[in-house]
C-alpha cells in the first residue's frame, strides 16, 4: 500500500492551514491588493507592506475634497483591515524628493525598492512566516528569509530584464523619437545581478502569463518551480453592451509608451484601412514625448486622460475592438477588461493573449511589430460585423471563469501548495482522505 504521510490532503490542508501567516510585500501596490485579500480571506494573511497606504474612509481622510481622495484611492483597499498593513511613508517621501536630482527615473526606482527591501529583510521574522516579494524588491529580504528557513515566493510581474534590454533596445533603433517612452529599458549591472540572484533565491516564482515564464525558462529557471495564474477581472463592471459609438472606436487604455507598442497601432490606422475610424484614448503620455501627437493629422484621435475604473468600463464595452500589439508586457489587464465588455481583441504573443486568446476564434494574435497584419484584422472585423460580434462573445465566455473572486482562489491554493512543499509535505492534493 502507497504511504501517504507525506501526501498533502485537503484535510491535512483544512487541519493546518491557520499554520501560514504571510507577509505579501511590494514598494508600490502592483497586485499586492488582490492577493493579500486572497490570503486574508482564508486567515493566512500576516501583514501585507507596501511604502505608502491610505485608508481613506477614516479621519483625516474621509474629510478631503472628492478629487484628492480619488487620488489617495490609488493607495487604498477598504477590503484590508488597516490593522494588517506596515508602511515606510518616510523613507518613500524621501526617496521621491531625491529621484528629482537623478537623470533617469529607473535608478530612483531600484534605489527605492533597495530600500523596502532592506526594511522587509530587518522585520523578519515579526512580518510573516513566509514571503511573497516583487522583482527587484526581495534580494535582502530573501536572503534574511532563508537564514530563518522561511519559505519565499517571488512574484515576476513583467518579462525579465534581460529579455526586455534585448527587445526593447531594437524598439530604440526604430523609433529613436520615441525612445524616451520606452520604459524597462534601462537596467544597470548591478540590478540585473540583483534580479537574478532573487531568482536563485526562490522557492517558487508566481507570474501571470505563459509568455514571462517563457522568459524565466531562458535565463535557466527550472520550469516546475514557476506558477503560471492569470488574473481575474470584475465582471460586473467589465460587461457588454449594444450602444456602440457611431464611428468604428479602436480603444487603448494604458500609458503611451512604445513599450506597448502604441507606434504600431498608430502606424496601422494612419494606412486608413477601416474608414470613418478613431482612436480613443484613455490614458496619459509616458517620458518626455507624446507620440500620438505626431499622427494627429492623420489619425482621428478623442483624448479622454485619466478616467475611472467604471468610466472606462462604459468606455471600452461602447468601442468596436481593442488593439494592444504590445512589445513586452506580463498580462495585459486592459485585454481581459476588453474581452469581459465582448470586444475582439488584436494583440501580440508578448503578454497574457495566447492564453487567453484562440487566434481566429475569440480574437487575434499577431506578430510584434506586424503593422499589415494589425491592418488586415482591423478590416476584417469592420467588414464582418456580425462575425466580430461573435468573436468577442466567444472571447467573453472564454474569460467568463476569470473572476477577481476565482484569482483569489487560485492564488491562495499555490501559496499554500508552496507553504506545505517547503516544509516537507508533496504539495500534490488528492481528493481522498488517506492515512497519516
Amino acid at each position: 500500500m502507497r504511504s501517504t504521510s507525506r501526501v498533502l490532503t485537503r484535510e491535512k490542508v483544512e487541519n493546518h492551514s491557520t499554520d501560514l501567516q504571510a507577509l505579501v510585500c511590494s514598494p508600490t501596490p502592483m497586485g499586492i491588493f488582490q492577493q493579500s485579500l486572497a490570503l486574508r480571506e482564508r486567515g493566512e494573511l500576516h501583514t501585507m507592506a507596501l511604502d505608502i497606504f491610505f485608508d481613506v474612509d477614516a479621519p483625516p481622510y474621509r474629510w478631503l475634497g472628492h478629487t484628492l481622495k480619488h487620488k489617495l484611492r490609488k493607495r487604498a483597499f477598504p477590503q484590508i483591515d488597516r490593522r494588517f498593513v506596515r508602511t515606510r511613508p518616510i523613507g518613500a517621501l524621501t526617496e521621491r524628493l531625491r529621484s528629482r536630482l537623478d537623470d533617469r527615473l529607473d535608478k530612483s526606482v531600484f534605489r527605492h525598492n533597495d530600500g523596502f527591501d532592506r526594511w522587509i529583510a530587518r522585520n523578519l521574522p515579526h512580518f510573516g512566516n513566509l514571503v511573497v516579494a516583487y522583482e527587484s524588491a526581495a534580494m535582502h529580504s530573501f536572503r534574511r528569509a532563508q537564514q530563518l528557513g522561511i519559505p519565499r515566493i517571488l512574484y515576476q510581474p513583467i518579462a525579465v530584464a534581460e529579455y526586455a534590454l534585448e527587445v526593447l533596445s531594437n524598439e530604440a533603433q526604430r523609433f529613436p523619437q520615441f525612445a524616451s517612452t520606452l520604459r524597462y529599458n534601462w537596467f544597470p549591472p548591478k540590478e540585473l545581478e540583483r534580479r537574478k540572484e532573487e531568482r536563485q533565491l526562490a522557492d517558487a516564482i508566481f507570474c501571470a502569463s505563459s509568455f514571462t515564464r517563457r522568459t524565466l525558462v531562458e535565463q535557466g529557471v527550472l520550469a516546475d518551480k514557476i506558477v503560471v495564474e492569470p488574473y481575474g477581472v470584475d465582471q460586473s463592471l467589465f460587461r457588454p453592451t449594444l450602444h456602440k459609438y457611431p464611428k468604428f472606436s479602436i480603444i487603448w487604455a494604458g500609458s503611451f509608451t512604445q513599450t506597448k507598442g502604441i507606434i504600431y497601432l498608430l502606424e496601422a490606422m494612419a494606412s486608413h484601412p477601416v474608414p470613418d475610424m478613431e482612436l480613443v484614448l484613455a490614458g496619459y503620455p509616458f517620458g518626455k514625448v507624446d507620440p500620438v501627437r505626431a499622427y494627429e493629422d492623420r489619425v482621428h484621435v478623442r483624448r479622454l486622460g485619466h478616467v475611472r475604473r467604471g468610466q472606462l468600463a462604459e468606455i471600452m464595452a461602447r468601442c468596436h475592438v481593442h488593439v494592444f500589439p504590445t512589445i513586452l508586457d506580463g498580462f495585459g489587464r486592459n485585454i481581459i477588461e476588453a474581452m469581459a465588455c465582448g470586444l475582439p481583441v488584436i494583440t501580440t504573443p508578448n503578454c497574457a493573449g495566447p492564453d487567453l486568446i484562440e487566434d481566429g476564434v475569440s480574437g487575434f494574435i499577431v506578430p510584434i511589430r506586424d503593422i499589415d497584419a494589425i491592418c488586415q484584422r482591423l478590416f476584417w472585423i469592420h467588414s464582418h460585423p456580425d462575425e466580430g460580434m461573435q468573436m468577442g462573445e466567444r472571447g467573453r465566455l472564454r474569460i467568463a471563469s476569470f473572476t477577481q473572486q476565482d484569482y483569489r482562489r487560485r492564488f491562495a491554493d499555490r501559496v499554500e501548495q508552496v507553504w506545505y512543499s517547503v516544509r516537507g509535505f508533496n504539495n500534490q492534493l488528492i481528493d481522498g482522505g488517506g492515512t497519516d
